[in-house]
């Protein structure tokens, strides 16, 4: 046994178990296929700016629950460790063990000894292993196409995303419940 089975079977009872990564947004325009009429071309308006921040986001596929925090200057090692640490302080009778990917922000040794909390790391190179992913991909739907004059506009739309699918943990868990997850988790708890 390996990874994700290793890492909740002490655990079995009183766990989260939380998905995670970040989202980079700004001010470029995301694009998206549109319709348009036949043999007219789609005018799309289009951006070029270059200020951006992150969203910080933590899913539970087999609950639905999620955490969002928005805003973060900065993807590092800092901005990660503050996150995890606000995740835990919701989750002070749990312990929560939080899947990510390789990113080196993620890999600084502090981030391992917050007690009460355990991280697990996808093999490289495997975004699809990830459902936040997944989650992420319907939040650019929300911007896509959308000219925004400043980057609180573009929070405004995000977070306005966020809490449309936070709010409907039905519709999470059915975009976050990837069968290999259910397998794996049913084996330990």
């Amino acid at each position: 046994k390996g990874g994700l089975t290793a890492a909740l079977e002490p655990l079995k009872e009183g766990v989260a178990l939380y998905f995670s990564d970040e989202l980079r947004y700004g001010l470029m325009t995301n694009l998206r296929r549109s319709w348009s009429k036949v043999g007219a071309r789609a005018v799309l308006p289009q951006q070029m700016g270059y200020a951006n921040r992150y969203l910080f986001s933590a899913l539970a596929p087999l609950t639905g629950e999620s955490f969002h925090l928005i805003g973060f200057e900065a993807m590092d090692s800092d901005t990660q460790s503050a996150f995890l640490t606000a995740l835990k302080r919701k989750h002070l009778h749990e312990h929560v063990v939080v899947v990510l990917d390789n990113a080196p922000c993620h890999r600084r040794k502090d981030l391992r000894e917050i007690p009460g909390l355990s991280l697990v790391f996808l093999p490289p190179y495997a975004p699809e292993l990830n459902p936040v992913e997944r989650f992420f991909e319907e939040i650019r739907r929300a911007t896509a196409n959308i000219v925004f004059a400043e980057l609180a506009d573009i929070e405004a739309a995000i977070t306005q995303a966020v809490n449309r699918w936070a709010n409907n943990t039905k519709a999470m868990q059915q975009l976050l419940g990837y069968k290999w997850i259910h397998e794996q988790c049913r084996e330990v708890i």
